[in-house]
């Protein structure tokens, strides 16, 4: 798409069948996701739903999420998993800061997620950042505290997961890869 500075505008008139995010005016083509991810997006996004729907919402890619609600906003992504509490708009993008997101990996997101979005999420005041790692069967799980975020560790095996910022969540991070074929990342 060249060396133009794309907004939130031009984005809503892109037409095909290929998803696209937006970080800082910059566009990126979003893969096709494989069976595991999607297992494991659904299994997360469905458990923090039914955990904390009465305080707050969990959504699920692909959903347009925009950190504020100016057509000028140069920021459009679709985290794999996010959940807002407290004030947020909710319609064809949601609009608002998550209290959480979670991404999973794949081979063509890895930098992506572990530098452009960590930093992004981190500068937009996400409290908390998962990052999935299907191959190695582990989440890296980071903090906002002071405006940075802080590794608070990786989750594996026999580990439960809990989430800081919604204390009710917690899930065994055995449930998490359930039926994820370890040779098909």
């Amino acid at each position: 798409m060249g060396d133009k500075h794309y907004t939130y505008a031009d984005y809503v008139t892109w037409t095909g069948d290929e998803r696209w995010e937006l970080i800082d005016g910059v566009p990126y083509m979003m893969a096709s996701p494989h069976s595991n991810h999607q297992r494991i997006v659904t299994r997360l996004a469905g458990r923090l739903d039914a955990t904390v729907q009465e305080k707050c919402e969990a959504f699920a890619s692909p959903m347009d999420l925009t950190f504020d609600v100016s057509q000028e906003t140069d920021r459009v992504v679709q985290p794999d998993v996010f959940v807002m509490c407290g004030e947020y708009e909710a319609g064809p993008r949601v609009v608002g800061v998550p209290v959480l997101v979670i991404e999973v990996l794949s081979p063509s997101t890895f930098k992506r997620d572990k530098m452009i979005k960590f930093n992004l999420y981190q500068n937009v005041g996400v409290k908390e950042y998962w990052v999935v790692d299907i191959e190695h069967r582990g989440i890296d799980v980071f903090v906002l505290e002071d405006s940075r975020y802080q590794h608070k560790g990786v989750y594996n095996n026999d580990d439960v997961l809990k989430c800081a910022s919604l204390p009710e969540f917690q899930i065994p991070v055995t449930e998490i890869f359930e039926r994820v074929n370890h040779d098909q990342v």
